[in-house]
C-alpha cells in the first residue's frame, strides 16, 4: 500500500541542485569524450540532444558538444517564467564536452519548450526540447508496432497506472499448459524495464542450462530495447539480467530471459557480487514458500551517463537498483506468515556500486519505505484477497525471518 507520494517537482529541484554542485566530478578529464578542451581534432561544430522529446516527469540526461573554438550554451523558456531546464555549464572550450542537462517535473497539463543555442563563434545551433504535460494529449507518442498487453490482476504486479509506460508479458509452458513467464514495464524512451515481475517456484524455475540465446523480444520495435548480441561493447558494462536466468531454466522459458527487454547495462562489481548472491538468496527463499512474488527493478531517476547498445542507441546506466518480494506459505510458518494470513514481505534497494555480500540484509526494507522511495505501488492486487488491515501489516512490519 503507497502511503506515500514524493513531490517529483522538488526531487527534480534537489537533483538539478546535486547536478551542478558535482558537474565537475561528472567530467572525467581522463575520458577524451567527457573532458573540456581534449586537443581532439573537431571537424564541425554540433549540438547533439539525445532526447528532445521527454514525459511530464523531472529527468537528467547529457547534451554533447562538439566546438572548434570557445562555445557558449544559452537557455530560452520563452514567455514560460520557470526556468525549468538547468545545464552543469554554460561555456568551455574547444573539443568535444558532455554537458549534464536536468529538467522539473512539469505539473501543468500542456507541453512546455526550452529553446536550447549553442554559440560557437559566429556559428550557432538551436535545438528545442519540449516535456509533455499531465493530460492525455502529453501522454506517450504513438509507437508503431508497440501494443501492450492487457493487465491481469497477478500478485507480483506492482501498478501500473503510468501513462508513459508499457506493459508487456511473456508466457511459457509447463506440461503442455501455457502459464505466464514474466512480465515488464517499458519505458520506450529509455528502451529499458522500469520493471520486471514474476512468480517463483521450484515448478516455474524448472530445469535445464543457461542458453545465452541473446535475442530482440519480439513483442516490442527494435527501437525501443536495448539490442545486446555484442553486449554494451568497450563501456565495460554487463548485460545484466532483471530476471536472472538461473531463475528460469526449462526449455523456452530461459531463452526469453535473454531478450533486450531483460537487461540493463550494470556494473559487474555489483552484477556479479553482491546482485548475484541476493538473486540466489532470492531462489533460496523461494524454496521455503508455496510461491514467492518477485518484482526486480532499476531506478533511473537522475541518471547522468549513458552506455550505447550495437545499434548505437543510448542506454541510461541506472543509479540504482532494487527488488520487491511477497511469499506466500499456505501451511507452516516462514517468520511472520502466520500472523498475516500466509503473506509476508521484504524490500531491497542498492545503489549502482560495489557491495560486500555482508552488507546485503542492510540494505533491506519494508515494502512501504521501498514504495516511498521508488514511487512505485508494489502488490496492490494483495489487499483484495487478505483484507486492509492484514495488508498494511504485511507491507510496513519488518520480518526477520528474512536472512
Amino acid at each position: 500500500m503507497k502511503l506515500y507520494k514524493a513531490g517529483h517537482r522538488a526531487m527534480a529541484a534537489a537533483l538539478v541542485a546535486a547536478f551542478m554542485a558535482v558537474s565537475c566530478d561528472l567530467l572525467n578529464p581522463s575520458d577524451p569524450e567527457e573532458s573540456e578542451g581534449t586537443g581532439t581534432t573537431v571537424e564541425e561544430n554540433a549540438l547533439t540532444l539525445p532526447n528532445d522529446n521527454v514525459s511530464h516527469k523531472g529527468g537528467t540526461q547529457y547534451l554533447l558538444v562538439s566546438a572548434m573554438e570557445e562555445w557558449t550554451l544559452s537557455l530560452d523558456f520563452g514567455d514560460n517564467p520557470d526556468e525549468w531546464v538547468s545545464v552543469s555549464t554554460d561555456a568551455g572550450r574547444p573539443g568535444n564536452r558532455k554537458v549534464v542537462m536536468a529538467w522539473e517535473e512539469n505539473a501543468a497539463d500542456s507541453a512546455r519548450t526550452c529553446r536550447i543555442t549553442l554559440k560557437v563563434g559566429a556559428w550557432s545551433q538551436t535545438k528545442d526540447f519540449v516535456q509533455r504535460g499531465t493530460s492525455s494529449g502529453g501522454g506517450p507518442r504513438p509507437v508503431e508496432g508497440l501494443n501492450p498487453d492487457p493487465v491481469p490482476n497477478w500478485l507480483e504486479l506492482p501498478a501500473t497506472n503510468d501513462t508513459e509506460l508499457y506493459f508487456f508479458t511473456h508466457d511459457m509452458s509447463i506440461n503442455g499448459k501455457t502459464v505466464r513467464n514474466y512480465s515488464f514495464y517499458l519505458d520506450p524512451n529509455a528502451c529499458l524495464a522500469i520493471w520486471v515481475a514474476y512468480p517463483l517456484n521450484a515448478t516455474l524455475a524448472g530445469s535445464g542450462s543457461r542458453t545465452d540465446a541473446w535475442a530482440l523480444d519480439p513483442k516490442v520495435p527494435r527501437d525501443y530495447q536495448p539490442v545486446l548480441f555484442k553486449g554494451f561493447g568497450k563501456s565495460g558494462y554487463d548485460r545484466g539480467h532483471q530476471l536472472p536466468s538461473a531463475d528460469r531454466l526449462r526449455s523456452g522459458a530461459n531463452e526469453q530471459t535473454f531478450y533486450g527487454t531483460n537487461m540493463t547495462p550494470q556494473k559487474a562489481v555489483l552484477n556479479q557480487r553482491a546482485w548475484a548472491t541476493l538473486e540466489g538468496k532470492v531462489r533460496t527463499w523461494a524454496d521455503s514458500f508455496d510461491t514467492l512474488y518477485v518484482v526486480t527493478g532499476c531506478d533511473i531517476r537522475g541518471y547522468y551517463e549513458l552506455a550505447y547498445d550495437n545499434d548505437g542507441k543510448p542506454i541510461p546506466i541506472p543509479v540504482g537498483y532494487f527488488k520487491a518480494l511477497l511469499g506466500l506459505k499456505k501451511s507452516g510458518t516462514f517468520g511472520n506468515t502466520s500472523k498475516q494470513g500466509g503473506y509476508t514481505a521484504i524490500g531491497f534497494y542498492f545503489e549502482h556500486q560495489q557491495y560486500s555480500d555482508s552488507e546485503i540484509m542492510g540494505q533491506s526494507m519494508t515494502i512501504d519505505e521501498l514504495e516511498q522511495m521508488m514511487d512505485i505501488d508494489f502488490f496492490p492486487n494483495l489487499e483484495a484477497r487478505v483484507g486492509t488491515d492484514i495488508y498494511t501489516k504485511i507491507e510496513s512490519t519488518p520480518d526477520s525471518g528474512w536472512k
